[in-house]
């Protein structure tokens, strides 16, 4: 009876890359396909030159509560601050919520890791319910007329 051999294989292997991937989060990923990207164009009215995405702003024509942060996003990327907050007033916060994010999967000297600021889970989900809801709060604001809309 022989007893078999196990091959190994050279190169990244599906769980490899899988676990590589996991690591890396996707917030680097969301950072770098937003600076690559260009500009809004058309008046600030689309990325890239195509229609809207959003289905809720197809579907009744008004603007969904995160309508723009894409757009300001990107122009965060750029360092086109005050054009960010015309998209969306959240866009800069949430671009520096990206941020440090990128920054705490980076492998950075223990010197320089100590001086980002460590946030509790328990605080990381208060952040979040707070995100939401004045992502509500300008979108009902929005609604009503008191904050404009993006272009």
């Amino acid at each position: 009876m022989t007893v078999p051999v196990p091959v190994h294989r050279t190169g990244l292997s599906k769980t490899r890359l899988y676990g590589a991937a996991a690591r890396l989060g996707v917030a680097p990923i969301a950072l770098l396909l937003a600076a690559l990207m260009p500009l809004p164009v058309q008046g600030g009215k689309s990325l890239l030159g195509l229609p809207s995405l959003c289905i809720f702003h197809t579907l009744t024509g008004l603007p969904c509560p995160g309508c723009g942060i894409t757009r300001s996003v990107v122009c965060c990327c750029h360092l086109r601050f005050a054009d960010s907050v015309v998209y969306h007033p959240l866009g800069p916060v949430i671009f520096a919520w990206i941020l440090l994010a990128v920054l705490r999967r980076l492998p950075l000297p223990p010197a320089w890791r100590i001086r980002l600021p460590v946030v509790p889970p328990s605080l990381q989900a208060i952040a979040a319910i707070a995100l939401a809801a004045c992502l509500l709060v300008i979108w009902a604001a929005r609604l009503t007329g008191q904050i404009p809309s993006p272009p």
